[in-house]
């Protein structure tokens, strides 16, 4: 630009070479340095570029006086019209700081929106901008590895020389859940933190609650072992719990123990209370949180000398994305380097007298990697190792022979066994079980590790079988067998001893010296309890219950044995000490036929027809042949002692590798000697088998193997027979692979073997060979630039913010640079004599041209200025609706912010563009013809081809070839192909639609009268003809163009089309108005009601259409915003409508609780302590167990989701709404429910997996499926527990947000998934009212498809849960409230934009009343004459109120209409595929024709009014 202008300046003014290179350069070099020097104030981008061209265009125009003579008389003239027309200039200057202050306001309130989440991003991090951790998802706990690993990185990291001077400090320490109860309620999840306090010294980390808080150190001088622990907490949770330094609480959390997960809880006393800053941000800035010294907290944990977490503190110059890259790639290095083998679980065991070591792995399954043991086979030799022996554990559920299931004992040691109704009962002492037929289906439960039985009795039908022990009582059903158990009671104290009768079961329990006896139903739903008048003995060894006509106890303590009855079976009946000789001998069950040589006298019973015959012997149960005193079948424990290697399950073996004793066929086992009872015969007896592994991952099926002996008989197996208990028999490792399912190559045990004997070197390599191998990956261990992530992820959300405030308010600065126009063109006009006498005086076009710019630069810079600063105010007003919009949630953090950037911006934009606008309304205004200008006639049409246009269709031809090219190198994919393809329409029409209707016209406008008529109407035809062929394109194409159909409209796509969709309007209404305007003027009832006013009023916007259609498009954009965006909030609001009923069904009340903190819960409400009356009306209750699963679509695509198991309850209770489904699977929503939970190969999918986002289009989820696609459910903590299923169907559209998931039926989510319960359902009758003193909420209460009594009675059912169940975890919500908060929150921020938007009409009734004024000030003299021609005061008014009201309601009508188009071309690109119906904002619409109306006439009455009181002498006297 600046040589185009230098050229024109030399070729029109003769300048020497030294000054025109002066006007080059200069330019240049300014440019160029305010490039740098805003470089450096860290305005970059595309606004750094901006900046730099302003200043270089202003460099251009204010250095050309220094150089060229005449350009300083065009300063001088420039400089004093500005001082001059104040008026005019203060005019100009509203219209470019609108366009100003829209752009800073934009951008500022991104930066706050940035500012913000930087906040919350610092608050939590602080000086941690690295952190190593990990999730191990087999136990859901952080990965954990010794503290020593966290000390040798450290000295690693200084030492190396990248790291050493950018790592300024270290923290680690351990990151855990836990449960919180106060006095008065509690909070089921907080974080608690630990970390070292030995490092506080270093003065990196602030304290908790800041610089000069509390430190660990200091928590950890008042802690320890013995002594109360004390804990700091931050004020969230302080405040939360009303909690203050000295009270007390009771903290619960998780502790893995021999591989089981178990709750452990501990008193504690407050120790202080910290603000939410410094390391006690750590957990969040407003997330509530706990703090203990790690010493502590590993005590607690048990997990001593351990650690999951370790921060890193950066320099701050290397804090940026780019600078911490190194940094994490180096620590990731060093941290593989000094983990060793036992950090991932390798545990190398020597076994001294031998030198034999063995490996093994202490992780997961407890097995090593394929890989390693690919690796230590390829390296044998290398590593010293003369022999490797491999062994692959298979611990078995089922192991079947003859169709009998021989596993079904919880242990060896059979103390009782019964007849039931149809199977064998049997009692040990650590379980029962039942067995139908004594050969079918069977059922087994075991008391909890440690504990014992104490007591079996059966029902008096003998269908119900029931042990005490220390815990409580337990029963099993013979009708039941699927289940873990069919009723449990957990008892207070210990329980010792259970009968029955009819009644149910009686059950004695023991606290210290007094008896309590209780009563239960058979299911143990109905319970009683009453303490005795016994006392018992400190020390009781044994309790005898038994009930027949009344009820004897007996007692046995250390040194007595009492004995007790009552007269009846009743809990009133007193005991007292028993005296007769007719004690009730309950004998044992025997078998009727002599005992078999194999019995060990213990237990024995004949039953069934035909007769079976058990006996208890070392091994189990057995049973024989009465005549051939043949073994016919036994049973044997699921689980047994093994030597000192504690309890296992039974298993099979597999060896491999070079030492290996033997190899075993395929398809065959080697059994134990415990079978040969048996009678097995080698190679024809077969053996059906279940692994554990593979069972409890859901698969069921059976494995066959055939007898090949026994295993006893191979030599060299004698050290097995430590094992023998548990070792059923030997496998060859291909089947192991199998029942185990393990991965290729993977195993328990690898024994290796040194060439040497005593070989240490060899010993060495081989644990240094693990050593090297050890990597973070094994454990799952990552290295993280935390913050850096953070802040990245969060302002990628704060940008949507900010950019759909730009977009929305590009609508308002289109505005707003219409409005500069019309002032422009206003003036220009008033202007025209007085630019004719200077170009009459010398003036060239080009200086004409000058004199513009100078003027608007002058004006321009000073509006940016003035513009940034109100755009700043408008922010803050912003700032304020967002800090209502977040205080509405809880939570009250909204930073207001700004940049000088962002200031800049505003300013630099906005005089771009006013630069832009002024060169070329100067163009076109500097072609006036003198003469016409010096007469002030209007300018003469021209016959001739204008080359404007001719260089404006050039330009839309390239720009449209452009896009097209830019379509062919991107895709139909890209998100910018829509944009593209639009656009290159849009252009190609604005080139080619001139040429058939102006250009071809005036070129034959001489060969007929058509083409004559053509040519004196072409540019009106042009105008009609553009205008409906760009609505035909960018609306009426919409749904039917094939192209455009796989396309996805963005952000930008909306900005051009809104644009040139109101464009194409105002150019309708402009080429319409003259014919319009014709047909008024003739009509008789229009001119007999206005006689000469209406064409009259008429005449001035025909006469300047231009101007005319400038007004109107700015009223046309501004009211297009507003009701597209009214559009939009309306149509959420109606797709929102049913939200509420989606995410409830026939729920109300949903409970939660965490995976760290499962629900526990009785399944009868009324043991649930509530108070209300309205509990009796709860009709349902519904258990959710929620698991973490990978999905993987056929083509092998993955994505980790949540998996929802649902109970019959839930099924059958309605389940939640329905989107779509398999019709085959039910016709009502409610059978679909069911018989997705009857089977497990289906699942109803949420509606993420089928919808498209509302803002682009784009899948809400990375994965799409269909209605009868398959899904592959993959366990995350194991890979190979795999489940197939169907999608059944889909939820309701909103249940990605409220209820996302697969859901599927709750025995796979259970048994094969891990599932834990999360959430429970809780409904209320549909007649269930509140109690009659409740009346809380009932103004605000809204139905929400419900009755208001149901709705006041779920109210009042959940203060009353979330008052009894928060002591147990457990949150209650009412569903609806829930959901009503997420709309409100969505519908507060379109009413911010809509606000943020109604500036632009503000900026269209402005410019109305701005045309207002000067026409007034214009027609002065025409206004005389008129009142000289015999015209009244009202009719001076009536004149200028119908200009008025023509411009405003076209303006105003063509931004309604073409608003609707548009918002019904968005409805069907987003909104009919999400189920929403069309919606019309019509409040809105009626409010903004009425209401612009109004405003335009109250803006424009003043000047009206100052017309019409002018007097005709006056009026001609001003002239």
């Amino acid at each position: 630009m600046t040589g185009i202008g230098t050229w024109n300046l030399t070729r029109t003014h003769s300048l020497s070479i030294g000054r025109s290179a002066a006007l080059v350069v200069v330019p240049i070099l300014d440019g160029g340095l305010a490039y740098y020097v805003l470089h450096l104030c860290s305005v970059t981008g595309a606004t750094g570029f901006v900046g730099a061209l302003s200043f270089g265009l202003l460099s251009m125009i204010f250095v050309q006086p220094l150089f060229v003579p005449q350009r300083l008389v065009v300063w001088n003239i420039a400089k004093e019209t500005v001082l001059r027309r104040k008026r005019q200039a203060a005019l100009l200057m509203i219209g470019l700081i609108i366009a100003s202050a829209i752009i800073t306001s934009s951008l500022v309130v991104g930066d706050s929106l940035d500012a913000t989440v930087q906040y919350e991003v610092e608050g939590s991090w602080g000086q941690s901008d690295i952190s190593i951790g990990g999730l191990d998802f087999s136990t859901g706990e952080r990965v954990s590895v010794r503290e020593e690993v966290a000390s040798e990185l450290w000295s690693a990291i200084q030492q190396d020389s990248l790291l050493t001077s950018t790592i300024i400090g270290q923290q680690q320490g351990l990151v855990a859940g836990a449960s919180i109860e106060s006095d008065l309620r509690s909070l089921p999840a907080i974080t608690w933190l630990a970390f070292n306090g030995s490092i506080d010294g270093e003065g990196v980390w602030p304290g908790l609650g800041g610089s000069s808080g509390t430190t660990y150190s200091e928590i950890e001088a008042v802690n320890g072992a013995e002594r109360p622990l004390q804990i700091v907490i931050n004020e969230v949770l302080a405040e939360e719990l009303t909690l203050t330094a000295g009270d007390q609480v009771e903290l619960g959390w998780y502790i893995t123990s021999e591989g089981q997960r178990e709750r452990t809880t501990q008193n504690a006393t407050i120790f202080q209370v910290v603000k939410n800053t410094g390391q006690a941000a750590l957990a969040g800035t407003s997330s509530p949180a706990m703090f203990t010294d790690l010493s502590s907290a590993q005590r607690l944990q048990d997990v001593a000398h351990r650690i999951n977490t370790m921060h890193y503190a950066v320099a701050s110059a290397h804090e940026d994305a780019e600078s911490i890259k190194p940094l994490v790639s180096a620590i990731e290095g060093h941290l593989d380097e000094v983990l060793q083998a036992e950090d991932v679980g390798i545990q190398l065991d020597l076994e001294a007298s031998t030198g034999v070591l063995s490996v093994s792995s202490n992780l997961g399954l407890g097995r090593i990697s394929g890989d390693d043991i690919l690796g230590l086979r390829e390296n044998m030799s290398s590593l010293g190792m003369g022999s490797m022996l491999e062994v692959l554990q298979v611990p078995l559920v089922d192991f079947n022979y003859n169709d009998e299931a021989l596993l079904t004992l919880a242990s060896s040691s059979i103390t009782d066994l019964a007849s039931g109704d149809r199977g064998l009962w049997h009692s040990t002492d650590s379980g029962f079980g039942v067995q139908i037929d004594g050969s079918g289906d069977a059922w087994m439960w075991r008391v909890p590790a440690g504990g014992t039985v104490n007591d079996f009795a059966l029902s008096v039908d003998n269908k119900y079988g029931a042990v005490a022990h220390a815990d409580g009582l337990v029963v099993g059903y013979e009708s039941n067998l699927d289940d873990e158990y069919y009723a449990k009671h957990l008892s207070v104290d210990e329980l010792h001893a259970v009968a029955s009768d009819e009644t149910g079961w009686w059950a004695i329990e023991s606290n210290g010296t007094a008896l309590r006896l209780h009563h239960f139903s058979n299911d143990l739903v109905h319970h009683q309890h009453q303490t005795l008048g016994i006392q018992a003995p400190s020390k009781i060894l044994n309790v005898h219950l038994s009930v027949s006509d009344g009820m004897y106890l007996e007692i046995e303590g250390l040194l007595s044995v009492n004995r007790y009855s009552a007269p009846t079976a009743n809990l009133s009946s007193p005991f007292s000490s028993f005296t007769g000789d007719n004690w009730p001998d309950d004998e044992p069950s025997e078998a009727s036929i002599p005992l078999h040589e194999r019995c060990d006298g213990g237990a024995s019973i004949s039953l069934f027809s035909p007769a079976q015959n058990w006996c208890s012997f070392t091994e189990g149960l057995l049973r024989w042949d009465e005549e051939s005193l043949a073994v016919e079948s036994m049973r044997l424990p699921v689980l047994s002692s093994a030597g000192g290697f504690g309890t296992m399950p039974q298993m099979l073996l597999a060896f491999g590798g070079e030492n290996a004793p033997f190899v075993v066929d395929n398809q065959t086992v080697l059994v134990s000697q415990r079978l040969s009872d048996l009678n097995l015969s080698p190679s024809t007896s077969e053996f059906w088998m279940k692994g554990l592994i593979p069972y409890a991952f859901g698969d069921d099926t059976s494995y066959r193997l055939i007898n090949a002996g026994y295993y006893t008989d191979v030599e060299g197996l004698e050290g097995l027979s430590e094992l023998d208990s548990v070792v059923l028999g030997l496998i060859n490792l291909n089947d192991a692979e199998h029942l185990a399912s393990a991965a290729e190559n993977e195993r328990n045990l690898v024994v290796l073997t040194p060439m040497t004997q005593g070989d240490n070197a060899s010993i060495a390599a081989i644990e240094s060979w693990f050593d090297e191998r050890a990597t973070a990956s094994d454990v799952n261990l990552g290295v993280s630039a935390v913050k850096v992530e953070a802040a990245a992820l969060a302002a990628e959300s704060s940008g949507v913010l900010a950019a759909m405030f730009l977009v929305f308010g590009s609508f308002t600065i289109a505005a707003g640079v219409l409005l500069v126009l019309t002032i422009v063109l206003m003036l220009a006009e008033a202007r025209r004599s007085e630019l004719g006498t200077l170009r009459s005086l010398g003036m060239s076009q080009s200086d004409a041209r000058s004199l513009a710019v100078m003027e608007g630069a002058i004006v321009a810079s000073v509006s940016g200025v003035v513009g940034a600063i109100v755009g700043l105010g408008l922010a803050w007003f912003i700032s304020i609706g967002f800090q209502n919009m977040f205080s509405s949630v809880g939570s009250s953090l909204f930073l207001f912010e700004w940049t000088a950037g962002s200031l800049f911006a505003g300013w630099a934009w906005g005089f771009l563009l006013a630069l832009i606008t002024l060169w070329g309304t100067a163009v076109w205004t500097a072609r006036t013809n003198i003469v016409v200008a010096l007469r002030g006639g209007r300018e003469p049409r021209s016959d001739s081809v204008s080359w404007i246009l001719i260089l404006m269709q050039i330009v839309f031809f390239g720009a449209g070839t452009l896009c097209l090219a830019l379509l062919a190198v991107l895709g139909l994919s890209s998100s910018l192909a829509y944009f593209s393809w639009v656009l290159a329409g849009v252009c190609y029409l604005i080139c080619f639609v001139p040429a058939f209707t102006l250009e071809l016209p005036t070129l034959l406008r001489k060969r007929s009268s058509i083409w004559s008529n053509l040519h004196r109407h072409s540019g009106r035809n042009t105008l009609a003809v553009l205008g409906f062929s760009l609505l035909i394109w960018t609306i009426g194409m919409h749904s039917i163009d094939p192209l455009r159909k796989d396309m996805t409209p963005d952000e930008l796509s909306f900005i051009v089309l809104g644009l040139v969709e109101v464009f194409a309007g105002v150019l309708l209404l402009t080429s319409a108005a003259p014919v319009l305007v014709g047909r008024l003027g003739k009509s008789r009832l229009l001119t007999k009601r206005f006689g000469p006013v209406l064409p009259v009023a008429l005449a001035h916007p025909l006469a300047a259409p231009v101007r005319t259609a400038v007004v109107m498009g700015m009223f046309s954009i501004t009211v297009f915003s507003v009701i597209v965006l009214s559009g939009y909030a309306e149509q959420f609001d109606n797709y929102s409508s049913s939200f509420v009923e989606e995410a409830e069904g026939d729920y109300e009340i949903l409970l939660t609780g965490s995976r760290s903190r499962p629900i526990e819960l009785p399944n009868d409400p009324e043991e649930w302590n509530l108070t209300t009356s309205v509990a009796s009306s709860i009709d349902s209750i519904a258990r959710i167990h929620r698991s973490q699963v990978f999905l993987e679509n056929t083509e092998g695509d993955r994505m980790p989701y949540l998996l929802r198991g649902f109970d019959r309850n839930f099924s059958e209770h309605g389940g939640l709404p329905l989107f779509q489904w398999d019709p085959s699977l039910g016709e009502t929503e409610s059978e679909v429910w069911i018989t997705v939970g009857s089977r497990e190969d289906l699942v109803i999918l949420d509606a993420s997996f089928g919808l498209e986002s509302i803002t682009d289009g784009s899948g809400l989820t990375t994965l799409s499926f269909s209605i009868g696609e398959s899904i592959s459910l993959i366990d995350i903590s194991n890979p190979g527990n795999t489940k197939i299923v169907t999608v059944a169907g889909f939820m309701e559209q909103s249940s990605y947000l409220f209820t996302p998931g697969v859901w599927i039926g709750e025995n796979v989510a259970i048994d094969q998934f891990d599932g834990r319960l999360t959430r429970m359902y809780v409904s209320v009758a549909e007649d269930a009212k509140p109690s009659p003193d409740f009346h809380e909420g009932e103004d605000g209460v809204s139905p929400l498809g419900k009755s208001t009594d149901v709705r006041l009675a779920s109210t009042e059912l959940a203060e009353d849960l979330e008052r009894a169940l928060n002591g147990e975890g457990v949150q209650a919500s009412e569903i609806s409230k829930d959901v009503m908060v997420i709309q409100s929150l969505v519908l507060a921020l379109l009413a911010i934009f809509e606000a943020y938007l109604s500036l632009g009409l503000i900026v269209g009734i402005a410019g109305i009343g701005v045309v207002t004024v000067r026409s007034v000030s214009e027609r002065t003299k025409t206004i005389g004459v008129l009142r000289a021609l015999g015209y009244k005061r009202n009719m001076v008014m009536a004149t200028f109120m119908i200009e008025v009201v023509w411009v405003a309601i076209f303006g105003i009508l063509n931004g309604v209409l073409i608003a609707i188009g548009f918002h019904r071309a968005l409805y069907d690109t987003f909104w009919k595929d999400q189920g929403a119906s069309f919606s019309l904002p019509y409040d809105s619409i009626f409010m903004v024709v009425i209401g612009g109306l109004v405003l335009v006439l109250a803006a424009t009455a003043y000047p009206i009014r100052k017309a019409a009181m002018i007097p005709p002498s006056a009026a001609l006297r001003d002239a």
